[in-house]
């Protein structure tokens, strides 16, 4: 998703107000071309609608995916001690910062972007801030680099 990795409340409801228009939209496209297969006479026409009924459907689950997610992070969130580790390559959004953090004696690793703070501000590695996770994505934390533990 295009704000896969941020953190704050007005972040995290912006990005679940796009994915709620998102969710909409595809939704309309698979109602569209269940219509379409119904309707359609001809079964090369069926099937392309077909195909594309199932890459929406596919789409939606990632979406809706990271949408739960989201939710829980902002409706259920938890703050736990993190320490930065190192940089690390976020697919699709540039560089971010590698990160553990513990829950319950076991120890979880992540990589979230950084922006925009600027990265000389970050202590790598070595670096304590907060991680924000919940409790039914406990492996999903994502590091607060605007909170530092104490």
């Amino acid at each position: 998703m295009l704000l896969l990795n941020i953190v704050t409340d007005e972040k995290l409801l912006t990005s679940q107000i796009i994915k709620i228009v998102l969710l909409c939209l595809v939704g309309l496209g698979i109602v569209f071309n269940l219509i379409n297969i119904i309707r359609t006479k001809t079964t090369v026409r069926r099937l392309i609608n077909a195909v594309l009924l199932l890459a929406l459907s596919v789409f939606a689950f990632f979406v809706f995916k990271e949408y739960r997610l989201e939710s829980s992070l902002l409706n259920n969130a938890k703050y736990v001690e993190g320490i930065t580790l190192g940089y690390c390559d976020v697919t699709g959004l540039g560089e971010g910062i590698e990160y553990e953090y513990q829950v319950d004696g076991k120890v979880y690793k992540g990589c979230n972007t950084y922006h925009p703070i600027p990265k000389d501000s970050i202590i790598v590695p070595g670096g304590r801030y907060m991680v924000r996770y919940s409790e039914h994505y406990i492996e999903k934390g994502r590091m607060d680099f605007t909170i530092q533990a104490p």
